[in-house]
């Protein structure tokens, strides 16, 4: 077999060349690493209304960190997005039950990423392809966009018909009209409210001078502890008061039955003519006391009585 033979200059063309491709295989396998080519990935699963510039290979970050990427999307039978999407295992203890996904973007344009909020720690860890909870965010792109700009551009139009029929009708002379003298009333009206106002603070300022209300309140506790101790009383005694009103009104309308059968007979009585014969009567009654006390028999008695009569009246008197 016949030795190839390379001269000075072709080792040194070789050598160089191995050399290239040595740097060039670390390069690759360098970036390989600081991509995470090699590292353990954990992958795990979520679910939008909407997502648009989402496409497999966006990048997954964590607070603002790149963790992962997105593996896969699709549409599910209810018309939402699916993702699913890896993350670097060193990343998975950040990612607990109470972590949530959102689509924003780092810059003002750009592409949009799949961003997760670190979970507490306190909070379960969430295993490997379990669903993440999303939250739907806007953005200034997102608002822009072609769909929802034609439905502001709508609504802006539907805005501004509206407008136009309020200008219209403030074209016409009596409305104006009306519109002004609404708002000449308008500064008695605040000018009446200010004084109004004014007054009510005068008021309470008066009602609370020296603490008047803070008293009346304190009073009013007090009664109402007292009702409160009187009204069961009242209440258990409340059928026998109600007994006794019903014997009361019996008994009054009885008097006003006798009432009636007495006025007759007592008209027909010579009132002047008794009266003057009872006054006689309680002068006779007189004279005839004087007389007996007179007597030997009882005049003693009488005078023995009369004493004790003044002492009686003595204290009364004083």
């Amino acid at each position: 077999m016949m030795k190839i033979r390379f001269n000075k200059m072709e080792r040194v063309a070789g050598l160089f060349v191995l050399i290239a491709v040595g740097s060039a295989a670390l390069s690759m396998i360098s970036v390989a690493v600081k991509q995470g080519w090699f590292d353990t990935k954990i992958e795990y699963t979520t679910v939008f209304d909407s997502a648009d510039g989402v496409h497999p290979g966006t990048m997954v970050q964590i607070v603002g960190l790149k963790a992962g990427s997105v593996d896969e999307v699709d549409l599910t039978p209810d018309n939402k997005i699916f993702i699913r999407f890896y993350v670097l295992a060193k990343y998975a203890d950040k990612i607990r039950k109470d972590s949530a996904t959102s689509l924003i973007r780092p810059f003002v344009i750009g592409e949009r990423v799949l961003d997760i909020s670190p979970g507490s720690q306190n909070v379960e860890k969430l295993a490997d392809n379990a669903e993440i909870q999303s939250q739907e965010s806007s953005d200034l792109m997102t608002l822009l966009g072609g769909k929802k700009l034609g439905n502001y551009i709508g609504q802006m139009s539907d805005m501004m018909g509206n407008l136009r029929g309020l200008m219209e009708a403030f074209l016409s002379k009596d409305r104006t009209a009306t519109y002004i003298k609404m708002m000449d009333h308008i500064e008695p009206l605040i000018r009446n409210l200010n004084t109004m106002s004014l007054e009510v603070i005068k008021l309470g300022k008066q009602a609370n001078q020296d603490g008047r209300t803070g008293v009346v309140l304190g009073e009013l506790a007090v009664t109402t502890k007292v009702l409160n101790r009187m009204l069961p009383e009242i209440e258990a005694q409340a059928p026998k008061v109600a007994k006794d009103m019903t014997t009361l009104v019996t008994n009054l309308a009885q008097i006003t039955t006798d009432f009636k059968t007495l006025i007759p007979a007592v008209s027909d009585i010579d009132l002047p003519h008794t009266t003057k014969r009872a006054v006689e009567a309680l002068d006779e009654a007189v004279v005839l006391m004087k007389a007996m006390e007179k007597s030997f028999l009882i005049r003693g008695n009488a005078k023995e009585v009369r004493e004790e009569e003044d002492k009686a009246r003595a204290p009364a008197s004083k």
